[in-house]
């Protein structure tokens, strides 16, 4: 009964071996060392595991791989305002020129 794999830091053959020398029988021995070997390895993480979740690690980068970030966002969230500004100032402007020529107009009716 040797170590398996999925079962890091268990010997299952030491653990039996030393039941058995306690008195319990044999079967009964390597029953109790397979129990514990599952009970110990339950939600362990194998070589195997990690591998798959790198892969799937993988595969969510290059889906995401020319998606907007934060700093993009943010960027585009400046140069949005600064148009809108340089928009609004340029309406305040005009606005003001027309009214300056309205009361050059105005002015030139006078007597």
């Amino acid at each position: 009964m040797a170590m398996p794999a999925d079962a890091p830091g268990f010997d299952t053959l030491s653990y039996a071996r030393r039941l058995k020398d306690a008195g319990v029988d044999e079967t009964q021995a390597e029953a109790h060392a397979e129990a514990v070997r599952d009970a110990i390895t339950q939600g362990v993480a194998t070589k195997a595991d990690i591998a798959r979740l790198e892969d799937k690690m993988d595969g969510l980068e290059d889906k995401m791989d020319g998606m907007a970030t934060k700093t993009d966002l943010a960027n585009l969230e400046t140069r949005t305002t600064v148009r809108f500004v340089g928009i609004a100032v340029g309406i305040v402007v005009a606005n003001a020129g027309a009214v300056v020529a309205s009361v050059v107009a105005l002015v030139a009716l006078l007597p």
